[in-house]
């Protein structure tokens, strides 16, 4: 069983050569954001409405992407990452 986070959520192990298949599959970030609003929209999905929003976290600028779908439960998730 994978370690616990103080979060509950567990600590995923992945491959270096996983991340970089994974970081050269979008070369340009819209691509990146695109593949996100196609995949709340699959029929399994079927996800209403998507959000963006920008907000800073740990001093850091980013970009948070939600949409009300039918999501991933914990242990699923967890298997994907």
């Amino acid at each position: 069983m994978a370690a616990q986070t103080d979060r509950g959520v567990p600590l995923s192990t992945l491959s270096p050569k996983f991340l970089h298949t994974n970081s050269t599959s979008h070369t340009w970030p819209f691509s990146a954001i695109a593949e996100l609003i196609d995949n709340a929209y699959d029929p399994d999905v079927s996800a209403k409405q998507f959000w963006i929003d920008k907000t800073v976290v740990k001093g850091e600028v980013c970009l948070s992407f939600m949409d009300n779908g039918n999501g991933l439960n914990h242990e699923t998730m967890h298997k994907m990452l």
